[in-house]
């Protein structure tokens, strides 16, 4: 069977997810026996949600990728046995090397908080007035959670469909 891996993945997350919420107490089949900061529960939900999400576009872009080059079989003409890497991905690489390590060449014993209390402080402070008003409701603490989770998985979609997209042109063209 060909997409075996995608097949325990759709079974082992969603069981894991369960567990992961059963454990936290959000559901009346037990109490919280897992007790977390809020941070970390986040995380783990984005965790799970961007794997989800990735997995699902993998397997969707490589069996696109695989119809696209069954339509197509003619035209490919690739040296067999012969491995290369392709420039613009090493650059990308060193690219996103470079952003990280910089920082800390930079400063190396500054302090890398994150912005998300600077935010709230600025706001809070000296008379700032809001240029517009939310519209709908406000989201509590879970409703936040699940947005940033979602918004990971929806990300986690699309680039798990572009490098499935991309391993499926790849392994075709080997076959």
């Amino acid at each position: 069977m060909k997409y075996w891996p995608y097949l325990i993945i759709v079974v082992a997350l969603p069981t894991l997810l369960v567990l992961y919420i059963v454990s936290l107490g959000y559901t009346p089949w037990a109490d919280a026996f897992l007790t977390l900061p809020n941070e970390t529960e986040i995380l783990l939900f984005t965790v799970f949600a961007g794997i989800g999400a990735a997995t699902i576009g993998h397997f969707f872009g490589y069996r696109r990728a695989e119809r696209k080059n069954r339509n197509n079989a003619s035209k490919l003409e690739q040296k067999q046995g012969q491995k290369t890497i392709n420039v613009k991905y090493l650059a990308l690489i060193a690219a996103v090397l470079v952003l990280f390590i910089v920082p800390f060449l930079i400063n190396p014993n500054g302090e890398f908080g994150g912005t998300d209390g600077q935010g709230p402080e600025a706001i809070e402070g000296e008379g700032y007035e809001p240029w517009v008003s939310p519209i709908g409701l406000q989201p509590d603490a879970l409703g936040e959670r699940l947005l940033f989770s979602l918004q990971v998985g929806i990300g986690g979609a699309v680039l798990g469909f572009f490098v499935g997209h991309e391993r499926g042109k790849i392994s075709i063209s080997k076959d």
